[in-house]
């Protein structure tokens, strides 16, 4: 079996920490390389985890760097050929690794393999298996909140969340993107690597636990909705923008209705500037990761909802008269992507 590497993000949460190295060390595919990136965390997280754990590779961030580009900081010191990183918050099943090596090794146009993440606190019921994606960029875990089922079957994926992936894979994208500071850096990683003609697939055999909580806090919409405008910006073709522009102003309508209701217009202002402020290096990048692509947006979006649905969210304007409008606009525009 191929050496594996298991990366995960600290800050001020050692305890929770610690329960998902004990579920590393557990695994039984053998000795896997645990590193872990403390962003800076001033709880004590790096005497304890130093005293607790010798044997960790433990990365000290002098500040929180976020989380793509804390990840990055393991993944450039990784030496396993198989790579996975890892929510501090979840808890692996003894053969989670080993089934996610095997199924990554099935296929050399296999570029990340996604497990089944369970809710810790509800027996039985599935956190995510894989992620949703709609065509406008927004993301929702896919099969959340359903019943667990031992007949599930693995399945191609738009998004992994959390995957393992090949070494070969780093070294072709380079890992995240440092500028998405929180949220949408797995996503953003999951369709390069998509443009690059691999898949994502998930694997219903390799099993985590996670403790899920629903964050509504403000920052999460200010730095998830400002980092999904910049991957579309990077990842679209000109042409798949244009032709989604209308939902895309659709749904900032939306978030503007949300943001002046709930108190984070400021933020959501300050989004748009870092994005004209951010342009010329989103562009540099976008040069890049279009010049190498191998597929076209038709092969990306052919995984992409035109329905939007919203874990956790429920609102009439979004039920009634956004999601329709994107299903409907997103039907009709398809056959010009």
């Amino acid at each position: 079996m191929k050496s594996i590497s298991a990366i995960i993000v600290n800050w001020n949460d050692k305890e929770v920490t610690a329960a998902c190295i004990r579920s590393l060390e557990e695994q039984d595919c053998g000795p896997v390389e645990i590193i872990v990136c403390d962003n800076g965390s001033t709880d004590g997280s790096v005497e304890f985890l130093k005293s607790t754990f010798p044997h960790v590779h433990l990365i000290e961030n002098e500040n929180n760097l976020g989380f793509g580009p804390a990840l990055n900081r393991g993944l450039e010191v990784a030496r396993g050929d198989h790579l996975i990183f890892l929510n501090n918050d979840l808890v692996l099943a003894p053969d989670c690794l080993r089934q996610l090596s095997l199924a990554l090794d099935s296929s050399l146009w296999i570029g990340g393999i996604v497990p089944k993440i369970l809710f810790d606190n509800k027996p039985g019921r599935i956190n995510s298996f894989g992620v949703d994606i709609h065509y406008t960029g927004i993301a929702c875990p896919h099969m959340f909140d359903a019943v667990d089922s031992p007949n599930m079957k693995p399945y191609e994926t738009a998004c992994g969340g959390i995957f393992m992936f090949p070494r070969s894979i780093y070294e072709e994208t380079q890992g995240f993107d440092p500028d998405l500071f929180l949220y949408h850096e797995d996503h953003d990683l999951s369709w390069r690597i998509r443009l690059l003609g691999y898949r994502i697939e998930t694997c219903p055999k390799a099993v985590m636990s996670h403790q899920y909580k629903f964050n509504k806090g403000v920052f999460k919409y200010y730095s998830s909705e400002k980092n999904r405008l910049v991957l579309l910006l990077k990842n679209y073709r000109w042409k798949t923008l244009l032709l989604i522009a209308p939902a895309l102003l659709a749904v900032e309508m939306a978030q503007w209705a949300h943001a002046i209701t709930n108190g984070w217009f400021l933020l959501k202002l300050k989004s748009y500037f870092e994005i004209v402020v951010g342009l010329p290096d989103t562009l540099k990048k976008r040069t890049q990761i279009q010049s190498t692509r191998q597929v076209n947006d038709r092969e990306i979006t052919g995984l992409h909802e035109d329905r939007l649905q919203l874990s956790g969210i429920k609102h009439p304007m979004l039920e009634n008269w956004l999601s329709p409008f994107l299903e409907w606009y997103g039907e009709r525009i398809r056959k010009w992507i």
